[in-house]
């Protein structure tokens, strides 16, 4: 008998699974581990978040961007431009050899992450030469400029020298020159020059002609814009099993709220969205301009955006795309696939008359429109059935309404720029049948099964604008009739649209992957405004809500889940292109959502990126002018958004337009832009917005944005002077202007005999504002010294109304959280009114805090963050209140963020802390280290770098940094025990301890 080996134990099913899953578990961590250690190459520093990484290795967050900018370098082309006082546009040229102070250009780290060297530079120029009067820096003859422009004065160059060796940029061979905008030829790509010399990061792609390579996902993606869209009036419907489709989606994806920004009007966001910029790079920043051949006002139109779209893109790289409905796109542009205006729902409005022509540029391809014409439904095919669950109307009700929306549009009906679209039924009749059609439109095109299929939907904002106040529990502002006929017309809205979205997703197939966004959300219940109807004339925005929804679902997404993150409007670009198989590009803000995406797909197709696509593919080309055959389907769009309240006026014809070719700005306009530019903080662009702006039409907030402006850029007494202009020459004075001109005037030296002059001399008129007169006594009371007295003011003040921002944060802090503890239920009403005031949502904060109701606490401050992503006192907040709940993983990034807006010693040892609780001694080393040079001079960032040493395994170094401390302050107890543990685990046996301060 042969003897055999015997044979092995067979391994446990749970013992196989256990080391699979602990492979796994190790090639993730490995794989997260190489995508977080980034080399920045000699003569090279990085630029991550807030911090400037030196040449070596370093370990960053997976897929933070790290930017890399040489030590020096030539730059031969930075363009920034001005205006003169004429309101001329001028292009200044800066060239330079340059060195980076690396101690210097720390401050400068946030900004340069974001913006790049580049951007830093033109802002640091720009405001040295906002600085001092045009006549310095401008060239005295400029029409003069030929080729490469006039040299600035000496002393234009002294200025912007100075302000870069302030932000670490240290000049020399400056150079700068002016021209008038658009004469200078195109620099060369700032990125594209630097790259080689800097070296890549791993997947980056240098700027240059042609367009980088597709690489497939295996991703086809379903868009679907919702105007207005918000998950209060959403998931109640869900659970009631109402929204079918939306529910669908969900379960196969992730949702979570889609945070906007300011102004929340629709052309910025959407044009946000497939931008990727802001409206102050992209330029659709309103809802209609003039037309300067005629004077007559428009919709707004593709001509005015200034950076390619998503279809632009898609068709560089030579992918389909078809996109239906989108704001600012008439007339449409030439692309691969099929592009819908959004005027088209207005052209199918009506019956017309056979062989009548559609509008040229209308849709891409020009026949596309009359091929799916036949299937498109007209106001004559609504049926009472149909219109019936949504308005609680009678047959006589409708049978008229219906007549009179399809009477043709007399010229008188023109002169009244259409008064029809006022009424709420012809209104809702218009809506239900446009959407229709879109939704018609997209599923034809979604069974081409192109790479992207896109369609905006805007009904659901306009039965918002309409009918929101009319929705249960039942407000003032609808009257009984209106109640009983409009209670139940939003959310039968929902449900309807809900309905539509079904041949769409059937139409695109199981294998599409489905986005579904919102540009904001819409106030409900008790938080809708209980003084202003939703419709109220240019002030709709008012019943906006910052947040809306993000879903997606499918294949590329995960399944399930809610996401932590805060999704923004700024991230929905790049990951479209990520999806799409192309980089992200750099001078987009915002971030592939990776945490939405499946992790098998962001696990074999990582980040790309590119500086721009601006310079790559083909011109964008328009398919044809825009003309008068589209006329009266521009005159129904802006009769509806006249309706809506989103613009005012009743005349077409615009007064005082100048003559010319193209289309014209209004005030609006440039008061957006200055409104976006504020938020921010570019100060010296939002000023040159608005005083344009004020060229276009002076009017009061005009004038109190560009105080607000003036301040931030230090320049207080044009603040004071633009506050006393616009109440010298506008009859419709605020008051509240007054309130602000005093806070400006005791904030600088000799400022309160100033600033209770300005409150005598206007006394009359801000004796009109409830309260108003007390907030401005009980600032001049807390100056004068007498704290108890303001405060009593302060109380008085926010009675008579309580969403008076200086009242309650100088009452907080004359009284503190314990004291002013009755401040919450006053808070709680005015962000009933208004959830966008960001300081109101802190301070509730800070009482919920000191309750000791932290759960609540960090939602406050979380929404205060949200509103305000740039305040550090937000964000400190939030990480404090984060690491008091243990939530270490959450607070880290929220104390990142406030370090890096404030790099206070505070905030430095919060971060360093935090990083040492997360295991991360490399992070605390340096945040300790820097709290250390920002000031505090104790023990503890002593104490909390040689912990990190001795985590890091640098026992040595760690003693090193006590015996010093100790040498200079031997008392220090905690120092003292540390550096005597440390020499007693070290100690070599029968050697006597080295005591630091002890004289050895």
């Amino acid at each position: 008998m042969t003897n055999r080996a015997p044979l092995p134990r067979p391994v446990s099913r749970r013992l196989t699974r256990t080391m699979l899953c602990a492979g796994i578990a190790l090639l993730v961590a490995a794989s997260l581990a190489a995508a977080s250690l980034v080399r920045v190459p000699a003569s090279t520093l990085g630029f991550a978040g807030g911090s400037v990484l030196r040449p070596g290795l370093h370990l960053v967050r997976p897929f933070q961007r790290v930017r890399l900018v040489p030590l020096s370098v030539r730059i031969d082309a930075i363009d920034l431009e001005r205006r003169t006082g004429e309101g001329a546009s001028v292009t200044i040229r800066l060239s330079f050899d340059y060195r980076l102070d690396a101690g210097a250009i720390e401050t400068d780290a946030p900004l340069i992450a974001a913006l790049g060297l580049e951007g830093a530079v033109r802002r640091a120029a720009g405001e040295a030469l906002d600085a001092i009067p045009a006549g310095t820096w401008l060239p005295s003859d400029l029409s003069a400029a030929r080729g490469g422009g006039l040299p600035l004065p000496a002393a234009a160059l002294q200025a912007i020298d100075k302000a870069l060796g302030l932000h670490g940029v240290i000049a020399s061979e400056l150079t700068a020159r002016a021209a008038p905008s658009g004469s200078l030829p195109p620099p060369e790509n700032f990125a594209s020059r630097t790259a080689g010399q800097a070296g890549a990061l791993p997947g980056a792609i240098p700027a240059g002609g042609a367009m980088p390579d597709v690489e497939r996902t295996g991703a086809r993606l379903l868009m679907i814009g919702l105007d207005g869209a918000d998950w209060d009036s959403i998931d109640p419907l869900l659970r009631q099993g109402k929204l079918p489709n939306l529910a669908r989606l969900i379960a196969r994806g992730v949702r979570a709220p889609l945070r906007s920004y300011d102004p929340m009007i629709s052309p910025l966001l959407w044009t946000t969205m497939v931008t990727g910029v802001g409206p102050d790079v992209h330029g659709v920043a309103d809802f209609q301009a003039i037309d300067a051949a005629t004077g007559r006002r428009v919709p707004i139109t593709s001509r005015f955006r200034k950076v390619k779209a998503a279809w632009n893109i898609l068709s560089d790289a030579a992918e389909a795309s078809d996109f239906v409905a989108w704001w600012a796109s008439y007339p449409t542009e030439k692309v691969e696939g099929v592009q819908v205006s959004n005027l088209v729902v207005f052209e199918a409005l009506r019956p017309k008359p056979p062989g009548s022509q559609a509008a040229p540029g209308i849709t891409w391809p020009i026949g596309y429109f009359d091929a799916i014409r036949p299937r498109l439904r007209t106001a004559a095919d609504l049926t009472y059935e149909e219109i019936r669950p949504m308005l609680h109307i009678g047959r006589d009700e409708f049978a008229a309404a219906r007549a009179e929306l399809l009477r043709p549009p007399s010229s008188k009906d023109d002169a009244l720029n259409r008064r029809l679209a006022q009424k709420p039924i012809p209104l809702a009749m218009t809506i239900l049948t446009g959407t229709r059609n879109y939704a018609t439109i997209a599923a034809d095109l979604a069974a081409r099964h192109d790479p992207m299929t896109a369609v905006y939907f805007e009904g659901i904002d306009m039965f918002g604008h309409r009918f929101q106040h009319c929705m249960p529990p039942r407000m003032a502002l609808c009257p009984d009739q209106d109640y009983r006929a409009f209670r139940d017309a939003v959310t039968t809205f929902y449900e309807a649209q809900d309905s539509l979205l079904g041949p769409i997703l059937e139409a695109a197939g199981p294998e599409a992957t489905v986005l579904v966004v919102s540009d904001h959300g819409f106030k409900t219940g008790d938080g809708r405004p209980s003084d202003l109807l939703p419709f109220t004339t240019e002030q709709p925005v008012e019943w906006h809500d910052q947040e809306g929804i993000f879903i997606l679902s499918g294949p590329a997404s995960r399944h399930g889940e809610r996401l932590a993150s805060l999704p923004t409007l700024f991230d929905i670009m790049p990951t479209i292109l990520y999806l799409m198989g192309l980089p992200a590009a750099q001078n987009m803000p915002g971030r592939v959502l990776l945490e939405a995406l499946d992790p098998g797909l962001t696990g074999s197709h990582p980040v790309r990126t590119i500086a721009s696509y601006e310079p790559l593919g083909s011109p964008r080309s328009i398919a044809a002018p825009a003309g008068e055959g589209a006329r009266e389907a521009e005159e129904e769009l802006l009769a509806n958004l006249r309706a809506l309240g989103y613009i005012g006026g009743d005349a077409t014809e615009a007064p005082g337009h100048a003559g010319g070719a193209g289309e014209q700005t209004q005030v609006f306009y440039h008061r957006n832009l200055a409104m976006y530019l504020l938020k921010h903080k570019e100060y010296a662009k939002a000023v040159e917005q608005l005083l344009v702006a004020n060229q276009r039409e002076k009017l009061p907030k005009n004038y109190q944005m560009l105080s607000e402006a003036y301040v931030g850029l230090g320049r207080v007494d044009d603040a004071i002077a633009a506050l006393e202009e616009g109440l010298r020459t506008i009859e419709r004075n605020d008051p509240e202007a007054v309130l602000w001109m005093v806070q400006i005037d005791l904030s600088r030296p000799g400022g309160p005999a100033a600033a209770r002059e300005v409150a005598a001399r206007y006394a009359a008129l801000t004796a009109k504002r409830p309260g108003l007169d007390d907030a401005i006594a009980g600032l001049l009371r807390e100056q004068e010294g007498d704290r108890s007295g303001a405060a009593a003011l302060y109380r008085k003040s926010l009675a008579a109304d309580p969403t008076r921002v200086v009242a309650a944060q100088r009452r907080f802090a004359i009284e503190g959280a314990d004291r002013a503890r009755d401040l919450e239920p006053l808070l709680r009403r005015a962000l009933a009114k208004d959830r966008r005031i960001d300081e109101y949502h802190n301070l509730l904060g800070l009482i919920l805090a000191s309750t000791g109701r932290n759960a609540e606490a960090i939602d406050s401050f979380r929404r205060a963050a949200d509103l305000d992503p740039d305040n550090a006192r937000f964000a400190a907040n939030l990480g404090a209140s984060l690491a008091r709940a243990g939530r270490w993983e959450e607070a880290a990034p929220a104390c990142e963020k406030a370090a890096a807006l404030d790099p206070s010693a505070d905030n430095l040892m919060k971060l360093g802390s935090i990083a040492r609780r997360l295991g991360r001694p490399e992070q605390a080393l340096q945040a300790f280290a820097r709290a250390r040079e920002a000031g505090d001079d104790g023990s503890a960032p002593v104490l909390g770098m040689a912990l990190a040493r001795v985590e890091m395994k640098q026992v040595p170094e760690a003693l090193a940094l006590l015996r010093e401390r100790l040498d200079q302050h031997p008392d220090e107890a905690s120092l003292r025990a540390l550096y005597d543990d440390l020499v007693r685990k070290t100690r070599t046996p029968g050697s006597a301890p080295d005591r630091p301060g002890s004289g050895r």
